[in-house]
């Protein structure tokens, strides 16, 4: 089952409002909130971190699946399937 997400980055002032921004569709094979949901507590990051992390990967993680053909990721998924072995294993 293919999640479908709309991802918005905003760049924030030091008052905190919005100076640039920037909003993309997306799809994942996984549930990205659910995955959340999950870890939460689970690696010593704050919230923040364990949010960037998780969807960071996410994203990096389906672009490296649909296009593990790209000579740009040859070197890189065999080792990205690894670390994600490592990481659901929760090492």
């Amino acid at each position: 089952m293919r999640h479908q997400y709309r991802i918005t980055l905003e760049k924030l002032d030091e008052q905190q409002q919005t100076t640039q921004a920037l909003s993309f569709e997306t799809e994942n094979h996984d549930d990205i909130f659910n995955i959340l949901s999950k870890v939460d507590g689970k690696f010593d990051f704050t919230d923040e971190q364990t949010k960037s992390f998780i969807i960071g990967l996410k994203l990096f993680g389906e672009v490296i699946m649909q296009q593990r053909k790209h000579p740009l990721f040859e070197e890189l998924e065999p080792q990205m399937k690894q670390f994600m072995k490592k990481l659901k294993r929760g090492e």
